[in-house]
């Protein structure tokens, strides 16, 4: 399918510079993933203080998913609607994840921390529509490369949260006097201790990204908007490329979902909960090699899949993760395991990045880049939410290793549905 780029409408009022507007954002992005991607360092310790089964961890990423792709699907296609407002939603992003960590922190039983995450998930998921927005619309001819290292710098949050909380969890020996042990702190203090700086954050996003957004529209007409959004996604859908883009996304967001349940419970686990009973040093190590080496990877695979296109580089990476899945669980706790989750940590949210700036590439010029944001995060994450309750269920019957195979099975699937991507020439 055709398409033809649309020139940006002039703004007459103050403008963010492009680069301000994207160091910002990018930048930020790191901060927003070191809680997201921490918590999971925290699921062992959580799951131990309430006594829960391997279907109710489940639950808890499931919650996560459902709140986070509510959020982005809605949010994202009223973004679009609002503009000009992108600045002021960005800030309530952080300010909202803060508040809702903090009483994730504070909550004193297992049904208040579901609900207490819905709102920090739901900031955390406000944030991409209108970012990911903003940068496919400012860099239109580098959208695959400014996308993919908005998510690198994330990948730094994801890589530096895990080992922080690791060794604030589990504690360390203070080899600089004399082997003193610090025991660590409770997952509580964790949990909350950032909020005070997520909320210093949203009040800088605010002031940085007050001019983001553009002009404010001389008239809003709600009804004819929606309208004319609702025709140009049905537009966009039409011919089967789109679908196959979401179904992708879909698909590997499932499996992703369900290592990244699986991998910190199996590895902090005691033996008798049926895990490998590692300090949570280890845990959060491994987490973060989930991300560490996705820094770089990630934007060199952006920047050549604005070159070559995106399919190849989908295909390649949903047919390594099926192998390096599989070498998870295999590996038993060795050096085999790690370097699965290192090497996995390469591709890891590389076709989140890709899938994203090929639907971008197919609604290019038409205004519905945070609605199809959006809608791709609020896919991911409603099939997210189904993979971490199933791999609960098929855990609690057969143990954490079956986890990984459920997940090379995803991404087996994901693999052979990505050959019906469309190819880089149906872009042009």
């Amino acid at each position: 399918m055709a398409v033809t780029e649309a020139p940006p409408l002039p703004q007459q009022g103050p403008r963010t510079k492009d680069s301000v507007m994207a160091s910002t954002l990018i930048g930020s992005h790191s901060i927003e993933h070191m809680y997201g991607h921490g918590f999971q360092v925290l699921l062992p310790a959580i799951y131990v203080t309430f006594g829960l089964a391997p279907i109710e961890a489940g639950l808890l990423v499931a919650v996560r998913q459902l709140s986070s792709g509510i959020t982005s699907t809605v949010s994202g296609f009223f973004v679009d609607m609002v503009q000009h407002r992108r600045g002021p939603i960005l800030a309530f992003s952080m300010a909202l994840l803060g508040v809702g960590y903090l009483l994730v922190a504070m909550s004193p039983t297992y049904a208040l921390i579901l609900a207490a995450l819905v709102f920090a998930s739901a900031g955390s998921a406000l944030w991409h529509p209108p970012a990911l927005g903003l940068l496919a619309q400012r860099y239109p001819e580098r959208r695959g490369f400014m996308i993919s290292l908005h998510r690198s710098f994330g990948n730094i949050g994801d890589t530096v949260g895990p080992l922080l909380v690791g060794i604030l969890l589990g504690g360390v020996a203070l080899w600089w006097m004399d082997g003193t042990v610090w025991d660590g702190i409770s997952w509580r203090w964790i949990a909350g201790g950032m909020s005070p700086l997520m909320l210093v954050m949203a009040i800088g996003v605010l002031i940085t990204l007050r001019h983001v957004g553009g002009d404010k529209p001389p008239s809003l007409d709600v009804r004819a908007k929606l309208a004319g959004q609702l025709a140009s996604m049905r537009e966009a859908f039409a011919g089967g490329g789109m679908w196959a883009i979401f179904i992708v996304s879909a698909i590997r967001g499932m499996g992703d979902r369900t290592l990244v349940l699986a991998l910190p419970l199996y590895i902090g686990l005691s033996l008798e909960n049926g895990g490998l009973g590692k300090e949570p040093f280890w845990v959060g190590f491994h987490v973060a090699l989930l991300t560490a080496p996705g820094i770089i990877a990630g934007p060199i695979f952006g920047a050549v899949s604005d070159k070559i296109g995106r399919k190849p580089l989908i295909s390649l990476i949903m047919a390594v993760g099926v192998m390096l899945s599989l070498g998870m669980v295999w590996g038993d706790g060795g050096i085999i395991m790690t370097l699965s989750v290192a090497l996995f940590g390469l591709f890891h949210f590389s076709v989140n990045s890709l899938t994203q700036a090929s639907a971008m590439d197919l609604v290019a010029g038409r205004q519905l880049e945070s609605t199809f944001i959006g809608l791709l995060w609020g896919s991911n994450a409603a099939f997210g939410a189904i993979a971490a309750l199933l791999a609960g269920v098929l855990v609690g019957h057969y143990g954490w290793g079956i986890a990984f195979y459920l997940a090379a099975g995803f991404f087996l699937i994901g693999f052979l549905v990505s050959l019906s991507l469309p190819n880089k020439s149906e872009f042009a």
